[in-house]
């Protein structure tokens, strides 16, 4: 899926990774980063400087929807800089606010990934908090199938990485980057 995309005007010149947990936003979104000369931001990352708790003890204490909350001023600070590329957290496309910020934002790609893949991804990590379920593969089944509509309504372009190794995932990205952000940030 591709759109034609307006970067000039009120979209900031960045690269916005969005996608389920375990795509490879932040992976990919490092090495997209450094080959852009861009620099990386990563909003989860963002959220635990800024409170000084990891993500599941935030949930713990104070539930999802405060998460969210935190996750939405983070993509706001995020969406006055240029010449970066932000990873995102999955669920930020689960807040309506969040859609035109992303568009404001920056030029959005979403990395599709299968629930099978992502299981096998994520299953050993115990920071996922969505995934404390007696069956994590079909919270997984469950939570793409109601967030794939709002991913398709954020993503300026999708990318489906389950058969494309990292190093074809970073290439695709960092192509579909400099076609439509143009060149080095850092010389203009």
């Amino acid at each position: 899926m591709l759109r034609a995309v307006n970067t000039s005007g009120k979209r900031a010149r960045n690269l916005i990774l969005i996608g389920f947990m375990g795509t490879g936003k932040t992976t990919v979104g490092q090495h997209v980063a450094r080959s852009l000369g861009f620099r990386f931001v990563d909003t989860d990352k963002l959220v635990v400087k800024q409170t000084g708790k990891p993500i599941p003890k935030i949930f713990e204490e104070s539930g999802e929807d405060y998460f969210r909350g935190l996750e939405t001023g983070v993509l706001r600070q995020c969406a006055e800089g240029s010449g970066q590329v932000i990873s995102t957290g999955g669920g930020i496309v689960t807040r309506a606010e969040n859609h035109p910020l992303l568009h404001e934002a920056g030029y959005v790609i979403w990395l599709k990934t299968s629930p099978e893949i992502i299981f096998e991804r994520v299953r050993r990590n115990r920071n996922r908090p969505l995934l404390k379920t007696a069956d994590p593969l079909q919270t997984i089944r469950d939570l793409l199938e109601l967030r794939k509509p709002l991913y398709e309504a954020c993503a300026d372009l999708s990318i489906t990485t389950d058969h494309l190794t990292m190093e074809e995932t970073c290439y695709g990205v960092t192509e579909s980057a400099r076609l439509v952000l143009g060149g080095d940030p850092a010389t203009e």
